[in-house]
């Protein structure tokens, strides 16, 4: 079953847990003055997995709609942005190749919406040498330990952590199993649950799987064997179908609580499951704010892909793309003279940007100026649960308990940020 076999399930899932067609007020992008962008075109790019062991194009897709809605709404002070995506396959090597067409080819003044399970890995380096900057969805370490990287989601390991800390305070769990497909940097993500468990007292078991030929019963078998009271299970959300079918079979709900990351999070996942069986049964640290929030900028996501990408799948790496195309369109038109919008321009004023607050997000995403070597913009997450058919918000803004991050948290109490619950 291919992630993308699911697609047609997600306009149903949509119309359940929205409601029959809601109607969003005119999107706000940009200038917002109706003008169609004629200029000089300004180009942007992102290299994200679209094939191989999934896709997350969705994000890619969200930035290009919200980047068609600043074009028909004057642009970048009149000049049009022209976006363009690669995809990495999956593979190293391709992915350093997208990048290089993009930044070295096409001249793309920054990468914006990139997401990917190894991108970072051949490319941080790269930018820095090129200076260039992406705001992106990132899963490496790379993604986080950059000084040219800033994303907007929490990220594999911080969603990991998020997840697993509701099981340990609010489940009761006293021991956890993390399983993961083994790709370059997997290990950080289990890695940062392991050390979160020697903070906290909690046994953890980490299970790495084989992409390429999983069997899903054997991998099921293995992670009850260990005999935790609940497991947190990396991938994306037709693998994870797939896994939650199989734990099914074994009556795995029975046995430990089930728990996901964001990538779980769709419109989708829930119709792809049995809902009756995992009612109550299932978790997921979503990251971002709930899929229908009312909040302002939720809704305004949900006007701009009705207007401008009506087929772009709803889930919270779409939220995300959405608030990196905002963000970085929110920097570009403090660059007042259009013909100054360039690489060099570009990355500065991103930099120097103020943090962006949203109610998509638990905390205002930020660079953190031209200094800042790394960047862990978005670490307070949520947690949601299968209820009815349809996920169901079970607790609103907690800050990830990551032992890794004091050093981010010390500079942020210096910045004076603001992190607080938003709309629920």
């Amino acid at each position: 079953m291919k992630r993308t076999l699911l697609l047609l399930w997600g306009a149903l899932a949509l119309g359940l847990m929205l409601g029959a067609a809601p109607a969003f007020a005119k999107p706000d992008c940009g200038l917002n003055n109706g003008q169609k962008a004629t200029g000089k075109p300004i180009p942007i790019g992102a290299v994200t997995t679209m094939s191989g062991f999934g896709s997350f194009k969705e994000a890619d897709d969200a930035a290009r709609a919200y980047f068609d809605c600043v074009n028909a709404n004057g642009g970048i002070h009149g000049r049009p942005i022209v976006y363009h995506d690669e995809d990495d396959q999956t593979q190293l090597d391709v992915a350093a190749q997208a990048a290089k067409k993009l930044v070295g080819d096409e001249g793309v003044y920054a990468m914006i919406g990139s997401t990917s399970i190894i991108e970072c890995i051949p490319n941080a380096n790269y930018y820095i040498k090129e200076g260039i900057l992406e705001i992106g969805l990132g899963i490496p370490p790379q993604c986080y330990q950059s000084k040219n990287i800033a994303e907007v989601n929490a990220g594999p390991r911080q969603s990991g952590i998020g997840g697993v800390d509701y099981a340990r305070r609010v489940l009761g769990a006293k021991s956890v199993t993390c399983t993961i497909p083994k790709f370059p940097g997997s290990d950080w993500s289990c890695g940062g649950i392991e050390e979160w468990g020697k903070k906290y007292g909690v046994k953890v078991t980490s299970v790495y799987s084989d992409p390429v030929s999983l069997d899903f019963t054997s991998l099921v078998l293995q992670l009850l064997a260990t005999g935790s009271d609940a497991v947190m299970t990396y991938g994306v959300d037709d693998y994870g179908a797939r896994l939650v079918e199989a734990a099914q079979q074994q009556d795995g709900a029975a046995k430990m609580k089930w728990l996901a990351p964001t990538s779980y999070y769709t419109v989708r996942f829930p119709t792809a499951i049995d809902t009756k069986y995992w009612n109550d049964r299932y978790w997921v640290n979503a990251e971002l704010a709930p899929l229908e929030s009312k909040g302002k900028d939720n809704q305004n996501w949900h006007a701009v892909l009705d207007a401008y990408g009506p087929k772009v799948l709803r889930d919270s790496f779409s939220q995300a793309g959405y608030i990196a195309a905002r963000v970085a369109v929110n920097a570009m038109l403090t660059i007042k003279d259009p013909a100054n919008v360039n690489r060099k321009t570009v990355t500065a004023a991103i930099q120097n940007a103020k943090p962006y607050d949203t109610d998509i997000l638990c905390m205002p995403w930020y660079w953190g100026g031209p200094e800042a070597k790394e960047h862990q913009p978005n670490h307070v997450t949520r947690t949601v649960k299968i209820h009815d058919g349809k996920w169901q918000n079970v607790e609103g803004c907690v800050a990830d308990a990551d032992p890794a991050l004091a050093p981010i948290e010390a500079m942020e109490k210096k910045m004076g940020l603001k992190i607080s619950d938003q709309v629920q």
